[in-house]
């Protein structure tokens, strides 16, 4: 039901508002300690860079996109255990057609970084068998370009009111990808930061989980309470 998923998106706002907060943390320690000559950080600027560029200056290239976002609606059908039993891509738009549907299928091509996730995995097969650390720029590069391209896209998918959203509520949808994309993010950059590291950034991010949904408990509290009062002054009028 729609009216679940909105109050689940309202529960999960603080949350938001606590990822993004841990984002500021991380990009404050990296400036602090000057992560930026980190091979890691222009890698992922430049790529990052390029593909700003490209996406504005040229025409875009909507069939390789659409081709990743029904591929990952149907690899989170099969990580489901569900079938898949119509897939169609065409620079206008495309569709999967399967026996099982969720939110987490509707939306997974919103928050997974598809072609950065294939980049990886690749570099990682190949490293293993042929070491290649001395390309540490081409990684992050390639990085940068591949999750350039998947945000970009996502803010652009967003604008047009995809049916994917309005399906599953638009509150609840914006705050899932905003917060996972958010997340997936930090993650990354904890695992690349030299002075920062995992259990860090858990820790702060828990930190501030604590603190905003204790304040919205406030304030709501406080509501509800002036609200209890003006009722009871009211009724002794």
């Amino acid at each position: 039901m729609k009216w679940v998923k909105l109050l689940i998106g309202l529960l999960l706002t603080p949350a938001l508002v606590a990822a993004i907060w841990a984002l500021g943390d991380l990009t404050s320690a990296g400036w602090r300690v000057e992560e930026w000559h980190a091979p890691w950080f222009w890698g992922l600027l430049s790529g990052f860079t390029i593909w700003t560029i490209a996406y504005i200056t040229f025409p875009r290239p909507m069939w390789i996109y659409v081709f990743g976002h029904e591929l990952t609606h149907a690899l989170a059908v099969y990580l489901q255990g569900g079938k898949v039993l119509g897939f169609r891509v065409a620079s206008r738009g495309g569709h999967v057609k399967t026996d099982t549907i969720n939110w987490w299928i509707t939306l997974s091509p919103y928050f997974v970084p598809l072609y950065c996730l294939i980049w990886i995995a690749l570099w990682m097969t190949i490293n293993f068998y042929h070491p290649i650390q001395g390309y540490q720029w081409l990684l992050y590069g390639v990085v940068g370009i591949t999750w350039g391209f998947h945000l970009t896209f996502t803010v652009s998918m967003i604008k047009l009111g995809q049916t994917d959203l309005s399906s599953q509520g638009y509150l609840f949808s914006i705050v899932i990808i905003l917060l996972i994309n958010l997340l997936l993010i930090e993650l990354f950059l904890t695992g690349v930061m030299e002075h920062h590291t995992i259990l860090r950034w858990i820790f702060d991010l828990w930190g501030h989980l604590r603190f905003t949904y204790c304040t919205t408990a406030f304030w709501i509290g406080g509501m509800i309470k002036w609200c209890w009062l003006q009722t009871v002054a009211l009724c002794h009028k």
